[in-house]
């Protein structure tokens, strides 16, 4: 280290002296007489600005890493125990190996780091007056074309994360939040994804190949490119049914999905209007704010999809499974819905927020006024405030709950 980087060093930060430990630490690294393991628990370093750090083997626990400019430095090895690198410029760092339990990298800049065998489990926090348990958190951090093979990231955060081209074969992702995620091009080879939350994500040539997805939660994640040859998919809630259709309705629930991901800034709402959609499969569809209008649902599985506030005026839905769906807000105004299935699903009332400052919310009721409800199964949906006959014969309501309860 030249006698500029060292003084420089010094002077950001004036009560570590941050030159003569790193000094020493390479000579630990290299064996030679005099060295020290660079230990630098509960260190504030903020706003560090040293390319390429040798920091392989230390201890960096609880360190604060926030806004430094340190990239290409190296951490493998290193324990880095809820070690805090917020908005950190990081591209090119090598973690292999490294302790990452409980750190947060959130909104920091990790193009082409090196993550393989990394421990990211959430971290286990205990004190006099705290016992908690705090996962590492990668949220809104740009991770493009970084290694994480064979890491564990096991409940950790990395939504709203830009992964693509990200390398995460092996890797252990057990109940991980990727929602929001930039997933496109990523390799997520033999991966567990075990009870994962990817709403929203961006899977565009993604490779899923081999991945055990049980019981993960794919709402709103357009899977027509991607790879998912040889996953098992057990308990997956996710809209297959997008994958084997054609034509017209697969393009604009397409845009839809998009229009919903992107909050309208992409993509378009779907409009079904008078349109004939019997045959398809619309499991798990989040087609919420949808139109349609005087459309053809007869017969159609629409189970554990998301149709809030959508409007099925006049439409037909004559023996349709709607089992498990959220369905608050919607409208069934004049529609034949005989024989149809609502078990389990959620038609109660919608709140929707019309000024953010004056924090105004409005109540949306979902609505079946002049609804043909003639054997339909409601048995423990959840109907509170819905507008609906529940006098009319052959209708089951088994279990249904009309008025939430509250505590006295």
């Amino acid at each position: 280290m030249s006698a500029s980087e060292k003084g420089s060093l010094q002077s950001q930060h004036p009560s570590v002296d941050l030159g003569r430990l790193l000094s020493l630490h390479i000579k630990f690294l290299e064996k030679l007489p005099g060295g020290i393991r660079a230990d630098l628990r509960g260190v504030s370093l903020r706003n560090l600005r040293h390319q390429g750090l040798k920091l392989r083997d230390s201890i960096c626990s609880g360190v604060d890493f926030t806004s430094a400019e340190i990239s290409s430095s190296d951490f493998s090895a290193s324990d880095c125990f809820a070690t805090v690198f917020r908005r950190a410029q990081l591209s090119s760092s090598n973690f292999l190996n490294a302790d990452l339990r409980g750190a947060k990298f959130t909104g920091s800049l990790l193009r082409g780091a090196d993550f393989r065998g990394a421990d990211m489990r959430a971290g286990d926090l205990r004190s006099k007056d705290l016992e908690r348990t705090q996962p590492v958190d990668f949220s809104d951090a740009v991770l493009d074309r970084a290694n994480f093979s064979r890491a564990d990231i096991t409940e950790g955060n990395l939504s709203n994360a830009s992964l693509k081209g990200a390398r995460l074969s092996d890797a252990e992702l057990v109940a991980v939040n990727l929602s929001g995620a930039d997933l496109r091009g990523a390799n997520f080879a033999r991966s567990r994804l075990q009870r994962a939350l990817m709403a929203g994500a961006r899977v565009d040539g993604t490779v899923f190949s081999g991945v055990d997805l049980r019981d993960a939660f794919l709402r709103n994640v357009d899977l027509c490119e991607t790879d998912l040859t040889g996953a098992n998919l057990t308990g997956c809630k996710a809209f297959f049914g997008l994958i084997d259709m054609v034509g017209t309705v697969r393009a604009v629930i397409r845009r839809h999905m998009r229009w919903l991901a992107t909050n309208g800034v992409e993509g378009e709402r779907a409009d079904f209007g008078g349109m004939d959609l019997t045959g398809i499969d619309l499991r798990y569809a989040d087609l919420s704010v949808a139109n349609f209008r005087k459309c053809d649902l007869s017969g159609v599985n629409m189970s554990g999809g998301f149709f809030t506030r959508a409007d099925f005026t006049g439409a037909r839905l004559r023996r349709s499974r709607l089992v498990d769906a959220d369905l608050r807000g919607s409208l069934f105004v004049d529609a034949d819905v005989r024989q149809a299935d609502f078990s389990k699903s959620d038609l109660s009332y919608l709140n929707v927020e019309l000024d953010t400052d004056a924090k105004s919310i409005k109540r949306i009721a979902t609505s079946m006024n002049g609804a043909n409800i003639s054997g339909c199964n409601f048995s423990r949906s959840i109907l509170v405030g819905a507008v609906i006959d529940k006098h009319v014969q052959n209708v089951e309501f088994s279990d249904a709950v009309w008025n939430y309860k509250t505590e006295t």
